[in-house]
């Protein structure tokens, strides 16, 4: 049976106080709680760690091997609760945010920002196709096109995204514009691969392939923009991707489909400053630029 480290405090309390009466006021403990635990300690070390007279004891070798073992876990013990302490309270060290690839040089222009409110903090944007591990460390936040499903993660509704279809002007001149979306199938197509299916953009335009449909798939907005504006055909891109391309047109004036982005964060970060003004900086960005990434006023 291995050692209940909860009775390595009756160690430290008869070290300290000097007796077992002793060792049981600092404990808020009667004194057959402290005789009982500290024997049940000595059973599972398989050794006596005092020596009992009357009211006095002493320490035997073995007692004194566990008695700087209790002390060197303590101190272990209180330097990990400062650190953590510090982490929740401090803003320095850095932040991990997980995006969205063609979101990143959007998000970027929140990093001058930042370093001027908070000069200590670091900011790291990871631009990932993903869906990165929140609760293995692999970010601190996360914005995600869709709500999580797992209980442990705390969600914050960050924007509207709009989307909407797109084609190019050389397409455009070859092969007009579809007059309704009943059309689209009578036109080519850039859909996008299975994984993109559960974010909105990408299944509405799934939707309205027909069967004989002529089609490229891509597996990320970025890349849907390249082949889209070099004319590969038709195709749902988020609105802040779309408008400000030289080379694109909308198909139709306003967007076809909403989705929502969530700052993602684990439960455990709740209460980390760092954590906290990195999510409370991008709530507030996406406020600022609430039309732009809505595609509504384009």
């Amino acid at each position: 049976m291995d050692p209940d480290w909860n009775d390595f405090k009756i160690v430290l309390a008869l070290s300290r106080a000097g007796s077992v009466a002793g060792a049981a006021r600092l404990l808020s403990v009667d004194n057959s709680t402290v005789s009982r635990r500290l024997t049940a300690l000595e059973e599972a070390m398989g050794g006596r760690l005092v020596l009992r007279g009357g009211r006095e004891f002493g320490w035997t070798q073995e007692g004194r091997a566990a008695l700087a073992a209790a002390e060197a876990v303590e101190a272990r013990v209180a330097d990990a609760t400062r650190t953590i302490r510090a982490a929740k309270q401090d803003m320095v060290g850095a932040v991990r945010v997980s995006c969205p690839p063609g979101l990143t040089p959007f998000l970027a222009r929140l990093l001058p920002a930042m370093r001027e409110r908070h000069p200590t903090l670091a900011v790291e944007l990871i631009g990932d196709g993903r869906t990165v591990d929140l609760a293995k460390g692999e970010a601190d936040v996360a914005l995600r096109m869709f709500r999580p499903t797992e209980t442990d993660m705390v969600a914050r509704r960050a924007l509207e995204l709009g989307w909407a279809a797109y084609a190019s002007k050389a397409y455009v001149a070859g092969n007009g514009l579809p007059a309704s979306a009943d059309e689209l199938p009578h036109h080519r197509l850039v859909l996008y691969v299975d994984a993109m299916h559960r974010v909105p953009g990408p299944q509405w335009i799934e939707a309205h392939r027909g069967p004989e449909s002529l089609f490229i798939r891509v597996d990320n907005t970025d890349t849907a923009s390249y082949v889209i504006a070099t004319g590969g055909g038709i195709g749902v891109i988020p609105c802040f991707l779309g408008d400000g391309h030289p080379e694109l047109v909308r198909v139709f004036p306003e967007p076809v489909i909403f989705s929502t982005g969530w700052l993602v964060y684990h439960e455990a970060a709740r209460d980390t400053a760092r954590v906290r003004a990195m999510v409370d900086a991008f709530a507030e960005f996406f406020d600022s630029e609430a039309n732009v990434f809505s595609g509504k006023q384009a």
